[in-house]
């Protein structure tokens, strides 16, 4: 056999590895309830997709679940791609004092956890009177709350050819529209790949709905399947479909921006 062929080899079992767990679950899932752990392979005879409808049903309200999610997500992804953006462009594009050193406090906070600004956080969102409502989820995000984000941005922009806003000056462009019309549509692959992984980060964000919403109606997917599996009267069968339906928007848009996020990956890690 060839080198490619032992590669092509290698990559189908790591591939089958890291898609055994996935296949595990749908199976668990179609299974008859009671028996989905101890036969697994039963959903192969006999699937029962009714699972999916009790799941949904018992998780109760589940078009105002996604609704509440699909919103802070869709928000979130859209202010993460303008604000980091803009903030990576200035500090690539536009010369001003202090510049550096802004850049590099911006580097400083990535190495902050989470759990050492989260009081901080909540005491200024509840003295906002934010707390039970979607400003705590959307508001970090919509202000740029994400460095890695700042710098990979900074960093592509920094490649683009000088070449290109000295052309656009003499045009008569500004640093706004510079951006908007020459800087931003060249970053198509970055602003996907940020999308992407906005997108995961927003959808399974179990965290922070958890320590700001409340009441029911603001509730979102991942809260209401906590609460699912702490139900103790609920068939595993159904606790795994309703992982599955949660699971599902993020495998589809993982497969449908497959090839757009894997070309931003690549250029993120060949900008210096």
């Amino acid at each position: 056999m060839s080198a490619r062929s032992w590669n092509l080899a290698a990559l189908a079992v790591a591939g089958a590895l890291f898609a055994l767990p996935f296949v595990f679950l749908l199976a668990v899932s179609l299974a008859p309830e009671g028996r989905g752990l101890a036969e697994p392979l039963a959903a192969l005879r006999d699937p029962h997709f009714e699972n999916y409808r009790l799941a949904l049903e018992r998780m109760g309200g589940f078009g105002r679940l996604f609704a509440n999610t699909l919103f802070v997500t869709v928000v979130s992804i859209v202010g993460q791609c303008l604000t980091c953006s803009l903030a990576g462009f200035a500090l690539a594009r536009i010369s001003f004092r202090g510049r550096d050193v802004l850049f590099a406090c911006v580097l400083a906070t990535m190495m902050l956890p989470e759990q050492v600004t989260a009081i901080p956080r909540f005491l200024l969102f509840r003295e906002l009177g934010l707390v039970d409502g979607f400003g705590p989820l959307v508001l970090p995000t919509i202000l740029g709350g994400a460095p890695f984000f700042v710098f990979l941005f900074r960093q592509y922009f920094l490649s683009l050819p000088p070449e290109l806003d000295e052309a656009a000056r003499l045009d008569g462009a500004g640093p706004w529209r510079i951006y908007w019309s020459i800087a931003l549509p060249l970053a198509k692959p970055m602003l996907a790949t940020v999308a992407i992984f906005t997108f995961l980060g927003a959808w399974n964000d179990f965290w922070t709905p958890l320590v700001y919403l409340y009441s029911d109606e603001n509730r979102t997917l991942t809260l209401a399947l906590a609460g699912f599996q702490r139900s103790f009267n609920v068939a595993v069968e159904h606790m795994l479909a309703a992982s599955a339906v949660v699971l599902a928007p993020c495998v589809l848009v993982y497969f449908v921006a497959q090839k757009v996020f894997l070309r931003g990956v690549r250029v993120a890690a060949s900008k210096h």
